[in-house]
């Protein structure tokens, strides 16, 4: 005795499977296809590095010097002082090399103020270590005078640009706890936040 699936179940409608089968197979491949869209275009926002565009730049006119400048020094202040030194070299090689023949001079022009990548980097290792005795100063006047406010903000400050970021939160929480509504302190604690 044979069985059909009509006799067995009266009740359910008599639907081609395969119809169905394949409807629902597009229907769940477009949604996968507009996730996947979704995840790549959020994944290309937070992946993207800030210093993406001068890089992009640096790329289209490889022999540029003032490109190369200018992606070092963007790298300069987010803290990668390495790769920074690495391009200024880059720089200063391009610069006492034959490219100067190509219309791109050994030096940069800002301002009237004309100056080599050599000068510049040396400018801001200068500037570093002006920083750490300014940081080492003002260390030593918050030990003297722990009530002091302003040292403790001004090292968070410091702190921070020299890329000691758990230092710099350290030194502006003890401001805080002096003076918790202070504006620079309130804006050095954002800015921190989002470290």
């Amino acid at each position: 005795m044979t069985y059909s699936l009509p006799k067995l179940f009266p009740h359910f409608p008599q639907l081609k499977p395969a119809r169905l089968f394949f409807g629902l197979e597009m229907t769940f491949l477009w949604i996968a296809l507009i996730a996947l869209f979704a995840v790549n275009l959020l994944a290309k926002q937070a992946l993207t590095p800030l210093h993406w565009k001068p890089l992009v730049k640096l790329f289209e006119t490889p022999s540029s010097v003032s490109r190369h400048i200018d992606l070092a020094s963007l790298l300069w202040q987010q803290g990668q002082k390495d790769q920074a030194r690495n391009l200024m070299v880059a720089a200063q090689l391009l610069s006492t090399t034959g490219r100067i023949a190509a219309g791109e001079g050994g030096t940069v022009n800002v301002l009237g103020l004309t100056t080599s990548p050599a000068d510049t980097l040396a400018q801001w290792e200068h500037e570093r270590d002006q920083w750490d005795k300014q940081y080492a100063f003002w260390q030593s006047v918050a030990i003297t005078k722990p009530d002091y406010r302003d040292a403790y903000i001004t090292l968070a400050s410091l702190a921070y640009q020299l890329g000691k970021l758990d230092e710099s939160k350290r030194w502006l929480s003890q401001a805080r706890t002096l003076d918790p509504n202070h504006p620079t302190a309130q804006k050095l604690s954002d800015l921190l936040k989002g470290i």
